[in-house]
């Protein structure tokens, strides 16, 4: 049996991904906010508590799905030491459960989860830290297997460099694309009429490398545009970040010149 420490947007994938289990059936969720527990512990049939003190030491499994940040505090409330433990966090530590589990683990989802979405299809590559797992290795690895069909192994190096290198990838791009529908709003646009153009910058990374796919004003060294550009944005922030990337895409431009 599974405790689910955790109610949000990765908890939720893991939920939906275990719920017809019979192998890795999920019999406690852990929330500060017993409804939120409640939600996702009705869809699976297991029961929600919002007390720590009351995750039962029995479970085989305990599972952690949290902000990077609440680990220390959260860890520090439950009163036994835990058999297995495992955490999703991109930048977390395994050794974070050193002296609170006896077994410990990652299972690292590589993927940006939103659980106001449907995710029953989401492709997720999902990386095993398993090193610190002894006896519990081929049991995690069958978790994993059975929460995604493209599981693997990564050290915790990896999975740091890899979180690193998602951030700019994901979580930076989307950040530009909220600029970019701020800018449209601002002229009665929607961020509609530049999906095409995101979907095919996404499908020239399936056979080029970035830098080869780089088009735009910077790439080509067009200074009389960006400057027309940057006059165009009026807020300093704004401009701050076209400068600092143009120059960045300029730099790169004159390496392959």
């Amino acid at each position: 049996m599974i405790a689910l420490i955790g109610s949000g947007n990765v908890a939720t994938w893991i939920a939906g991904r275990l719920r017809d289990s019979d192998e890795f059936r999920i019999g406690q969720v852990y929330s500060r906010h017993l409804d939120n527990a409640k939600k996702l512990a009705d869809s699976l049939g297991a029961k929600a508590i919002d007390d720590l003190k009351m995750l039962d030491p029995a479970c085989d499994i305990f599972l952690f799905a949290l902000r990077d940040d609440a680990y220390p505090e959260i860890l520090n409330e439950i009163p036994f030491k835990m058999s297995i433990a495992l955490h999703t966090a991109g930048s977390v530590s395994q050794h974070i459960f050193k002296d609170h589990a006896e077994l410990y683990g990652v299972l690292y989802p590589l993927q940006s989860f939103s659980k106001q979405t449907d995710m029953s299809a989401l492709e997720v590559p999902l990386f095993v830290e398993g090193d610190r797992l002894g006896k519990a290795k081929d049991i995690v690895m069958r978790l994993a297997a059975m929460l995604s069909n493209k599981s693997g192994e990564m050290t915790e190096e990896q999975r740091k460099v890899v979180h690193l290198a998602a951030v700019f990838a994901c979580n930076f791009s989307n950040a530009m694309c909220g600029i970019a529908d701020d800018i449209l709003r601002d002229h009665d646009m929607s961020l509609e009429v530049l999906m095409p153009l995101l979907q095919h910058s996404l499908d020239k990374l399936k056979t080029m490398s970035p830098k080869q796919a780089q088009t735009g004003p910077a790439a080509r060294g067009d200074t009389v545009v960006m400057g027309q550009q940057l006059f165009a944005l009026k807020d300093e922030r704004l401009q701050a970040i076209y400068r600092e990337l143009s120059d960045y895409i300029l730099s790169q431009y004159e390496e392959k010149a």
